[in-house]
């Protein structure tokens, strides 16, 4: 008999503890353990300096002593014995490339599968949308509206527009929106209030660190004058994919989050 997912977990805690470094445990709540892949499938934010370590197994743990709080993945390389730590795993983005690992390396890629988060999809007004072990729940409109409407819209279904505050969820966003074809999809960004100084939909400004990857190439540049709401573009000319900023009136689809 094979043990359970649970089983298997107890198992693991129960030899972390006899290892002498402490009970760092996978939440038994998750549906499985590590799930792997290749950088072609999935990638990850490195955490901090590699180190040597005997095997993926022994890696994940030293992983989860180091960064109790944010370990989510590892990058392991069975030849090398390397072993890098990762947070939450999502699928590769082009226009990112700090990830790991890379596409075409040895490296493989151990992660966790995330918390899912509670969706109400026996309306047909959401969807459970799943990458790399993190899951969103969606409401895909084809309706094409302006920004205001947009939220309007999202807030009488008990939810708002989409932010794209991780990697893991521009992730999701980005590849629901290639899969359903959407060219120009909004997104819970603007600076409506100050020029330059965009907020998310829940009141939280723009991070340095997000400013470093959700843009198209070249953007925000709010030109011409006015562009204060942010959507998708996935086609331009130069054939680069990212988001920009757009006229708020512009009419355009939209996917809302709970």
């Amino acid at each position: 008999m094979r043990p359970s997912a649970k089983g298997t977990a107890l198992i693991l805690c129960l030899l972390v503890i006899s290892y002498g470094i402490g009970v760092y445990c996978l939440n038994l709540e998750r549906e499985s353990l590590l799930t792997r892949a290749s950088g072609q499938e999935c990638q990850t934010e490195q955490l901090g300096e590699a180190w040597t370590s005997g095997s993926h197994a022994a890696c994940s743990l030293e992983c989860m002593a180091r960064y109790p709080e944010t370990c989510q993945s590892i990058v392991y390389n069975a030849d090398t014995k390397t072993c890098t730590p990762g947070a939450v795993a999502f699928r590769p983005l082009e226009f990112i490339s700090t990830s790991i690992p890379s596409a075409n390396s040895n490296d493989v890629i151990y992660y966790a599968r995330q918390p899912i988060p509670p969706c109400n999809t026996s309306t047909g007004l959401f969807t459970l949308y799943e990458m790399c072990g993190f899951t969103l729940c969606l409401h895909v409109s084809f309706s094409q509206v302006s920004h205001f409407q947009a939220r309007t819209n999202c807030n009488q279904i008990g939810s708002r527009l989409i932010m794209t505050n991780t990697m893991a969820k521009l992730s999701v966003f980005w590849y629901v929106t290639q899969e359903k074809a959407m060219m120009y999809t909004w997104v819970g960004l603007t600076d409506v209030d100050v020029e330059g100084q965009f907020v998310w939909v829940n009141g939280d400004p723009l991070s340095n660190e997000q400013d470093q990857y959700i843009w198209l190439v070249g953007q925000p540049n709010n030109v011409p004058p006015g562009q204060d709401c942010v959507e998708l573009n996935r086609f331009n000319s130069d054939k680069r994919r990212g988001l920009n900023d757009q006229s708020c009136n512009e009419l355009i689809n939209y996917i809302c989050e709970p």
